[in-house]
């Protein structure tokens, strides 16, 4: 009797630690408590079969529930953006294989529906953009456009049957951080439409990057 009652006494102590220690995220409510930012949307697992054409799920599968995540996220970007406007969206995570190319491709197709966007891939050590999109192989991109060896008309591409413009990586730089610190990279941004404020603050449509 005195076992069972210490066996069950442990289980609940083990219990109650575990749930106390468990720092997962499992809601998206536990994500807005966790990270004190607002969450736009959540998108609906893919199976491996569905991840080889996800670049074009929004504009291919309108009435899924994945393209119906992307226009939620797309009206709360919007909404976002009435007080101050501003053109850079930036789309990043902790690791690789996260899904930061289905994001910012889908996404990036949503807005250009209501206006003009350009999706960037500064993506200077695995880039995915001009891969996904079928870009001609070496095709030039935004380090071609940082280090001066081609002119914007040349580095973006108008992908087919839509009306969203893509800079893809182009060139993979040996030394991709100290192009992504340069002030050429600012001025390349400036360059390519209205002068861009660089603020990691604040996040709004215009631009799509990874």
């Amino acid at each position: 009797m005195i076992a069972l009652i210490l066996g069950l006494f442990l289980g609940a102590v083990v219990a109650v630690l575990h749930e106390n220690l468990d720092n997962t995220i499992k809601t998206s409510e536990a994500a807005e408590t966790k990270l004190r930012q607002p969450l736009v949307t959540t998108l609906p697992l893919m199976n491996t079969k569905e991840r080889t054409t996800a670049v074009r799920f929004y504009s291919d599968k309108q009435d899924s529930l994945f393209a119906e995540a992307i226009r939620t996220a797309r009206t709360g970007i919007l909404l976002s953006d009435l007080d101050e406007k501003c053109k850079v969206i930036m789309i990043t995570s902790s690791i690789p294989g996260e899904g930061k190319t289905t994001v910012c491709t889908n996404l990036a197709m949503a807005l250009s529906q209501t206006q003009r966007a350009l999706l960037i891939d500064a993506d200077m050590r695995r880039p995915q953009i001009a891969k996904s999109f079928e870009l001609a192989p070496g095709s030039l991109g935004l380090s071609n456009l940082v280090a001066g060896t081609a002119v914007a008309s040349k580095c973006i591409h108008t992908i087919e049957g839509t009306s969203l413009k893509v800079l893809p990586a182009g060139d993979i730089p040996p030394n991709p951080l100290e192009l992504l610190i340069s002030k050429s990279f600012k001025l390349a941004l400036g360059g390519t439409e209205n002068p861009v404020r660089c603020d990691h603050h604040r996040h709004a449509p215009g631009r799509v990057g990874q």
